[in-house]
């Protein structure tokens, strides 16, 4: 069977259970997503083998790059930081790809926010900043496909920029992607809170104070330290979909009749948070009925990843992320299974190897309990490959 694109970018194959930011740049801000108060953390402690997790190369933490009293005056006031895999609609292995590569990831959103619902409703006061070291390969992909992006002495920030705002009074929102040396930026603003009457150059106006303290900090920081190394004893994934299920194995145990596509997941545009997978070396791949984009599986993987799937746990549950229960697999060190009204996927996350794999599908094609099982057969025959 063919392949229909080696892209990691964000497309029409991209499984739902992934993140709901806005991860074509091109593309306006999406709202961070409000986290209501819940009963406590979706998981328990990590395990005595945890790996310690990656730290910034920069050493930039998310209070120094964002300062709450800047944030506030040019968003609005009462954002409250969180986690930025917490921030995302659907928490997964590439939900930490920046972090891993020693980037930083920060978030904050407005906790009196309406829940999710279907995309309807107001948008969300908030922002996501990310900075990811090393990147400059990355960014000039970006560069090549957006042609708002300005370099040299024409650019608005640092050493190339683009991006752009819209006035919509208090749903104004502002992109950037910022190439600061080697360091790439992304800054989404969402819900800034202006007088409808302002334009969107006024918008841009509004926030560059905040947008040019960010690049500062960034480029007075020290050189990036080095690059965070899995431990010895991980086991390297093979560039090939097919390890965790070949198409006959999907169709048996979703009990399919109809041919399926295996192969990476694809599509058009870039981002930083795409550019950040592909340099972790984490894969996406899809089981997809065949001329179709609907799929029976997909399967996100983070190399070395055991030390994110330990930070998942400690997450607070939104409650439309579903209950995440423990499971006990043969191969497999550590999982555990969620189904989530927003993403409407049902997913059990392993820790395969040192790695983080999670296998999920759409909770419409079964009882919770099937589903759970059909993951769990698939995750067993995927351990067996990759440590057999």
């Amino acid at each position: 069977m063919g392949v229909r694109g080696r892209s990691r970018s964000a497309g029409a194959l991209v499984p739902a259970a992934l993140l709901a930011v806005a991860l074509l740049a091109g593309c306006a801000a999406e709202s961070p997503v409000p986290v209501e108060p819940a009963a406590g953390p979706i998981g328990t402690p990590a395990p005595a083998d945890a790996v310690t997790a990656p730290a910034p190369r920069l050493g930039l933490d998310c209070a120094a790059l964002v300062p709450d009293d800047l944030a506030a005056e040019t968003v609005t006031t009462g954002l409250v930081p969180l986690p930025y895999a917490a921030a995302l609609l659907g928490v997964g292995p590439l939900s930490f790809a920046i972090e891993q590569l020693g980037g930083t990831a920060c978030a904050a959103t407005d906790p009196a926010a309406p829940g999710p619902g279907d995309g309807a409703g107001p948008v969300v006061s908030g922002y996501t900043v990310l900075v990811l070291p090393d990147a400059a390969e990355q960014y000039a992909r970006y560069a090549e496909l957006y042609t708002d992006v300005t370099s040299g002495t024409d650019a608005p920030y640092g050493d190339s920029a683009g991006g752009a705002c819209f006035g919509r009074g208090a749903e104004s929102s502002c992109t950037s992607n910022i190439l600061v040396g080697s360091t790439w930026i992304e800054v989404q603003l969402t819900g800034i809170d202006v007088d409808a009457a302002m334009s969107n150059d006024d918008v841009a106006e509004r926030v560059a104070p905040l947008i040019e303290s960010i690049v500062t900090t960034v480029a007075e920081a020290p050189a990036p330290g080095p690059l965070w190394t899995p431990a010895a004893n991980a086991v390297a994934l093979p560039d090939d979909c097919t390890v965790y299920a070949t198409a006959d194995e999907a169709r048996s145990i979703f009990q399919r009749t109809e041919e399926l596509w295996v192969g990476p997941a694809g599509g058009g545009g870039w981002s930083l948070p795409a550019g950040a997978w592909s340099m972790s070396g984490a894969e996406r791949c899809s089981w997809l009925l065949e001329n179709s984009d609907n799929g029976v599986l997909s399967v996100d993987s983070l190399p070395g990843g055991a030390w994110a799937y330990d930070a998942m746990w400690s997450l607070t549950a939104r409650p439309d992320q579903g209950a995440r229960n423990a499971e006990s697999i043969p191969g497999v060190e550590r999982a555990s299974f969620a189904c989530g009204s927003a993403t409407e996927t049902c997913s059990l996350d392993t820790v395969i190897g040192g790695n983080w794999v999670q296998f999920s599908t759409p909770s419409a094609q079964g009882d919770p309990d099937v589903l759970r099982d059909r993951l769990t057969q698939t995750a067993v025959g995927a351990a067996a490959r990759l440590s057999g």
